[in-house]
């Protein structure tokens, strides 16, 4: 790669582009405009922009799954439940800050999942990881006995952050999070043990 151009810095851009726009929507042209790439420098890089967005999604998911971590970790007097309410709460509480960009994942799961075997395998890969970022905080939930303990853990992982996914596309379409935040609010209500 040419040195001047950070690699890693290359990748956010793209990242932040492909979330905002899509795939489909950013073209090659945008792409060494925004990273003052030629695209010589592009290709000998990164070879074809599939592989730009399949590198976009691996930083993504690392950048990701740290963040959940930390955010999930056990915190001294604060129950787990709240803790996972509050982590989606805020998710959606952002997005008309970030002009509804949604989840890289969500958005390339849902534009090239279906037709891209490649994307369909790393957006896959990353929800998982998502979930077993998500799981030990269910589980902490569960311990402490507000989230009913026959539930497997790894399938309410799954059912919180798939619905968090719907309620981010939907947020998207309709350009707010109001609908969102009491889809949230009512399937924690009734996930919670009374």
């Amino acid at each position: 790669m040419n040195v001047k151009h950070d690699k890693e810095k290359v990748v956010q851009i793209g990242l932040n582009l492909f979330c905002s726009k899509g795939y489909t929507n950013v073209g090659l042209d945008e792409i060494c405009s925004a990273t003052g790439m030629t695209k010589g420098a592009f290709y000998n890089a990164f070879e074809s922009k599939e592989n730009f967005l399949l590198e976009t999604l691996a930083r993504f998911d690392k950048s990701n799954t740290e963040r959940i971590n930390t955010v999930l970790a056990p915190k001294k007097g604060v129950k787990a439940v709240d803790q996972l309410f509050e982590f989606y709460s805020y998710m959606i509480k952002v997005q008309p800050k970030v002009n509804f960009m949604g989840c890289m994942v969500n958005n390339m799961m849902s534009e090239l999942g279906a037709i891209n075997e490649n994307v369909a395998h790393v957006t896959s890969k990353g929800f998982e990881n998502i979930i077993n970022a998500v799981e030990p905080c269910v589980q902490r939930a569960q311990h402490e006995g507000d989230i009913n303990p026959d539930y497997d853990s790894k399938e309410m992982a799954t059912l919180l952050h798939s619905t968090f996914y719907g309620v981010l596309t939907r947020a998207k379409s309709l350009g707010s999070n109001k609908k969102g935040l009491k889809t949230m609010e009512l399937l924690f209500t009734n996930l919670k043990t009374k």
